[in-house]
């Protein structure tokens, strides 16, 4: 019985353009300038880094998506039945992909029940992602991220926090 009504509200909330795990949030939101960006392959769509943080081996990446269009937009990150292999980043000729969970599950921003990550990002409207990845050695000060939507972003300064 709590399956079916969690299902019933994601498939409410997929319907509405909602995603449980990550909201969407309001473009006027603050949330500081970003450290690299880039357009994408999606038209009105540009990706921001805002948060890319390296502490005890672990590097923390999160991506504003904005919509600077006129028209909502679907950002396909993840297909249903794939894995993240597409979200990696490089540095010093070294690819580094998401860590996994001990079910082989990326840690990143969660996938919704049939394993895709595609939000519907409105118009001045943005979306947050997040992935943690195995930090490079502590004399790589930058990297370039790669996601499934366009070409990479590149020169990511990487912040050290002890």
């Amino acid at each position: 019985m709590v399956r079916t009504a969690i299902r019933g509200f994601l498939g409410v909330a997929m319907v509405m353009g909602m995603s449980c795990a990550t909201p969407l949030v309001q473009a006027d939101d603050k949330a500081g300038k970003p450290l690299a960006s880039r357009e994408l392959d999606v038209e009105g769509i540009v990706a921001e880094v805002i948060e890319s943080v390296r502490k005890d081996g672990v590097l923390t990446v999160r991506v504003r998506l904005r919509n600077t269009g006129q028209k909502a937009q679907k950002v396909l990150l993840v297909r249903g039945g794939e894995s993240y292999a597409a979200a990696y980043l490089s540095a010093k000729d070294t690819k580094y992909t998401l860590i996994t969970d001990t079910s082989q599950r990326a840690v990143a921003t969660p996938a919704d029940g049939g394993g895709w990550v595609e939000p519907s990002i409105k118009p001045k409207a943005s979306w947050n992602w997040w992935g943690k990845f195995p930090a490079p050695p502590p004399e790589v000060k930058s990297y370039t991220l790669y996601l499934k939507v366009g070409p990479p972003i590149e020169d990511v300064p990487i912040i050290d926090k002890k």
